[in-house]
């Protein structure tokens, strides 16, 4: 069960070192002392996490887990029973500070100024999870790395596992040999141990134990701005970047920089760095005084629950769950307006209620978190319910017929909603209090916006008239250039409306693309060119072949020295041996082209499964979404639209075939795998067994007398040649064969023309489709047209209005045109005017004057640019150039562009943006009046804008929505109809496992929503 306020700010210190830092230790030895100072500090200035760091070794953190944490008697002496309890609830994570082999130029900062460049080597450390044994830490990491030890001339160079006693021992034999250095073996030996990152990666990659479990941090305070990129340390530099989960860096720049902000782009910084990167802080402790002090206030405080978990969402929102500085700037507005923040709600049944209508709400307390709250659960399980519930306390000026729980016909019926009692509970602990069949004060100040469901579809529909001025103001007077989403007309903002036809938009002209590769490679082929290179390719390879048999017929015989009746037994057996070892290579190699040929068709049907699964879910996806379109006008005309249609969808068979083939490849790689692969004791590796056989031959082959030998090496050329007779012979599928010659000039003989001619059938046939796509986003707006109009003109006062839909060439296609086409031939001067002319005869609107536009483009004079071709084709075909222009004119003079997705879209926008109010806003399942592109593009940006500076409170019934809205808590409700209609809930951040689990639930056990958090910053998590 988890009942909590959410992800909250929390106060960390990834860095501070123990006594066992040999390399600077201002503690003393009394590690009693230490971890008394080091908890107590902690409590004192609320520390929530701490990295307990310590170089090359986790002895420190190993002794603070072991021998106090995990010993309560122990505890009990250091500490009071209250300090415990907070003790218990900080996070003490192990942070290991190596030293590289590697060395660069690192600029000195002081007061944001640099100073100096001086030569270092880089520091990395790893920061492990918790939940990752000791034990496992140091076998299966720290003592899997290598350090060098020793070098002689000649000779491989003597590595140690790093290890405390060979760390001292290197110590131990540098000072013995250099008497100037001072300090402990221990010491000395720290100081000049490096490890390879290399080694840190290959081994933390390698072991799934530690898979999401570790944190690999690089310092970067100096400010990475003013470094010289193209410096010889450029890749050295970048690799270690790149392969960071993180900075440690309180340097603003750094920070800016990490998050990809002083980079041309976010594109070109997640290429370049593989991830965004967010920036930790520490104290870097060495003593007491400096204990969880960083320099200049610069705190280092995360947005999670204190778990290695929770931890980790700062890779998925790098800017927004990290600051460093005093203190995060929701605090500053909370201690400035704690009256517009609601601390918890609280629902109790009246003293007299018998539970006789059911449990409901009993003892019901619910932390509220202070940023973003989504209520989340299946149908008809207590979400809107809620909201209404909030609605009523916090008074907010609503009717109560667009409340969904809280009305006549549900739970404000006789008996119900009279016998219970709530309350809500501000920061400035003042209380709002109803009983909740009570009505909404209109004289009475509104402490929370409600936007209902209901109220909001009434807005969204046009049927109340204060859609018609909130629209007014939103578009005409309200919005300014910034507040238009960077967009310069309303036309941008109307293509929302359109996102699902733009999604299979973009899936047609994938495919079209690739029938443009196909339709490329054929007319290549088609070209005199191609087919001469092809026919001296051939007569090259049958040369080849012919000098291969001559000069195999040209081989002395060596007559088989086994028919010698004086063999030696020895030499004998040694032939039986390599008779027998041949016959097992011979074996293994076809068995591994056999497995490789396996492996082809396997990972080919793999593909083609995937592909077709991830077909079936998009064309599932829009049906839900042509359902979701559809049913305002089944229900008007009181059709069940669900029988009325029924989609049935079983991908079993093809997820089970899928995981079939993975099974398969795996299997088929390890037989081919050049490495060992064991199983069960015994050896899989077909590769690995041919390798073998292959040494074990050779070395027979060297002890073998001369007549022996000889015979041998006759029998390896009759063989070798074999081999690259048949290598240069090939197949009709192996380029560069000549097998594969004749066959492709057979092709090019027989069948190209009519290849080429159905792929270009093909390609008109999806230029038509496109086209048809299109064509259905004017009948979007075609739709819009009745209730818009109606509500237009009852606007505009009996006007003349009009709503009008063409297709029109964008205005850059001249450029685009003539950046891959030569202004030659029939471009050649007059370009512009041509093209005009060739575009004034063709209407655009019609899909065959298309066909014709393109027909006669190629019938003419063109020549495109030398390897713009591909391009050319897919620019033409796809007719991304072609725009549907959506007029609403009134009285012949263009206005600004409306739809049903637009007006929801703006009036939210409105409400989260431009709303100056900054009292708590709850909005009950915003996305059921937007399409999918107006929740990504409008909805999920502006919520996250808002809340920084009010609290929101959301119901939805799409989880995903909480996920990619980043929300600091999520409360999962339920209503038990079983157990008397009793109401309970669960409240706690993304990362906790519990609501991690009914998100997941919800999404029919899918991990969409997650994976797409991933997906945004970090490729390879």
């Amino acid at each position: 069960m988890s009942k909590t306020f959410g992800s909250i700010w929390r106060k960390a210190d990834f860095h501070v070192h123990t006594p066992y830092s040999a390399l600077l230790n201002n503690y003393g030895d009394d590690f009693d002392n230490y971890v008394q100072q080091l908890f107590k500090t902690a409590i004192e200035k609320k520390i929530h996490i701490i990295g307990i760091t310590d170089y090359f070794t986790i002895e420190g953190y190993k002794k603070i887990r072991l021998e106090y944490l995990a010993q309560p008697e122990k505890m009990k002496m250091l500490f009071s029973a209250q300090e415990i309890e907070k003790i218990k609830k900080i996070l003490v994570l192990p942070n290991i500070e190596f030293r590289l082999n590697k060395i660069i130029q690192i600029n000195k900062i002081r007061d944001g100024k640099k100073i100096s460049t001086e030569n270092g080597r880089v520091n990395m450390h790893v920061i492990f999870s918790d939940e990752v044994s000791i034990t496992k830490i140091e076998e299966n990491f720290l003592h899997d790395l290598k350090f060098i030890y020793e070098a002689d001339v000649e000779e491989k160079d003597k590595f140690r596992p790093l290890k405390l006693n060979n760390l001292i021992e290197l110590g131990d034999r540098l000072k013995e040999e250099q008497p100037n250095f001072l300090g402990s073996a221990l010491q000395v030996g720290m100081t000049n141990a490096v490890v390879d990152d290399r080694d840190i990666n290959n081994i933390l990659t390698g072991n799934n134990t530690f898979k999401n479990k570790y944190l690999i941090v690089i310092p970067a305070d100096e400010d990475l701005t003013e470094i010289a990129w193209n410096s010889q340390e450029h890749l050295t530099r970048k690799v270690l970047l790149s392969r960071a989960h993180a900075f440690f860096s309180s340097n603003p720049n750094t920070i800016q920089f990490a998050l990809g902000k002083k980079s041309e782009g976010l594109e070109s910084f997640l290429k370049e760095f593989k991830s965004l990167k967010p920036c930790l802080w520490g104290s870097d402790a060495h003593d007491f005084e400096k204990l969880f002090e960083p320099d200049k206030a610069r705190y280092c405080w995360v947005k999670a629950d204190a778990t290695f978990e929770g931890i980790r969402q700062i890779l998925f929102e790098p800017e927004d769950r990290v600051f460093i500085g005093e203190q995060p700037e929701l605090f500053k507005r909370i201690v400035s307006a704690k009256g517009k923040y609601l601390k918890s709600l609280k629902i109790s049944a009246i003293p007299e209620y018998k539970e006789n209508k059911g449990k409901w709400f009993s003892s019901f307390e619910l932390p509220l978190g202070l940023e973003l709250s989504v209520i989340i659960g299946n149908k008809g399980k207590g979400k809107s319910a809620l909201a209404d519930i909030i609605g009523l306390l916090g008074n907010a000026h609503v009717d109560r017929k667009d409340f969904s729980f809280l009305n006549q016909e549900k739970f404000c019926q006789k008996g119900y909603a009279e016998n219970f009692e709530g309350s809500l509970t501000w920061f400035d602990n003042s209380v709002n209090s109803k009983n909740l069949n009570e009505l909404v004060d209109l004289s009475d100040i509104e402490r929370v916006k409600y936007i209902p469901q209901a109220y909001l579809e009434k807005l969204c529909n046009g049927e109340d008239t204060k859609f018609k001025d909130e629209i007014n103001k939103v578009v005409f007077s309200r919005l300014d250039d910034t507040d238009k989403l960077g967009r310069k007309s309303f036309d941008d903002l109307e293509k929302y409306s359109s996102e699902l036809i733009n999604q299979q938009i973009e899936l047609e002209i994938g495919k079209l693309n690739l029938l443009n590769k196909e339709i490329l490679i054929l007319e290549n082929k088609k070209k005199i060119e191609y087919k001469t290179v092809l026919e001296n390719n051939k007569r090259s390879r049958q040369l080849d072949l012919d000098n291969l048999k001559k000069a195999k017929d040209q081989l002395i015989i060596v007559k088989n020295p086994e028919e010698d009746p004086n063999l030696s037994v020895e030499q004998k057996n040694k032939l039986e041996n390599i008779s027998r070892i041949s016959n097992e290579i011979n074996r293994l190699e076809g068995e591994i082209k056999s497995v490789q040929d396996n492996l082809r068709n396997q990972k080919i049907s793999h593909t083609d499964l995937d592909a077709l699964l991830k077909e079936i879910n998009y064309q599932k996806q829009y049906f839900d979404n042509w359902t979701n379109e559809k049913k305002n006008t089944f229900d008007h005309f009181q059709i069940d639209i669900e029988k009325t249609i029924q989609l049935t969808i079983d991908t079993s068979i093809i997820q089970h075939q899928i995981k079939q083939f993975t099974k398969e490849i795996q299997v088929s790689e390890s037989l081919i795998s050049p490495i060992s692969v064991i199983n069960d004791g015994v050896e899989i590796s077909l590769a690995f067994q041919l390798n073998q056989h292959l040494l074990n031959k050779t070395q027979i082959g060297v002890e073998l007398e001369k007549p022996y030998r000889e015979y041998q090496e006759y029998l390896n050329q009759i063989k070798d040649f074999e081999l690259k007779e048949k290598e240069v012979l090939g197949d009709e599928f192996t380029p560069g064969t000549l097998l594969f010659f004749t066959t492709e000039l057979e092709y090019l003989e027989n069948s190209l023309l009519t290849e080429l001619e159905k792929q270009i059938k093909k390609r008109n046939e999806a230029l038509s489709r496109i086209f048809d796509l299109k064509q259905q986003i004017q009948l979007i707006y075609n739709k819009m047209k009745g209730a818009i109009t109606y509500v237009l003109k009852e606007f505009a006062d009996g006007q003349n209005i009009t709503i009008e839909t063409s297709f029109k060439l964008d205005k850059l296609f001249h450029i685009r045109f003539f950046e891959f086409v030569n202004r030659y031939g029939d471009f050649y001067q007059n370009g512009d005017e041509y093209l005009n002319e060739l575009i004034n005869k063709f209407n655009f609107n019609n899909i065959d004057d298309i066909i014709g536009f393109v027909t006669e483009l190629f019938n003419g004079k063109l020549f495109i640019k030398d390897g713009r071709q591909g391009d050319f084709y897919n620019f033409l075909f796809s007719m991304d150039y072609l725009k549907p222009e959506y007029d609403l004119r009134l009285n012949n003079k263009s206005l600004n562009q409306l739809s049903p997705g637009e007006k929801g879209g703006l009036l939210l926008i409105f409400y989260l943006v431009l709303d100056k109010d900054n009292k708590p806003l709850i909005i009950d399942q915003p996305e059921d009046n937007l399409d999918n592109q107006s929740v990504a593009e409008i909805l999920v940006p502006y919520i996250k804008r808002a809340k920084k500076f009010r609290q929101i409170i959301m119901v939805t019934h799409n989880p995903n929505l909480a996920i990619v809205s980043d929300a600091e808590q999520i409360i999962y409700m339920n209503i038990d109809k079983e157990n008397d209609h009793s109401i309970s809930f669960d409240a706690g951040s993304i990362e906790d496992k519990t609501i991690n689990n009914h998100i997941v639930n919800i999404l029919e056990g899918k991990m969409k929503a997650f994976d797409n958090r991933r997906v945004k910053y970090r490729t390879h998590l």
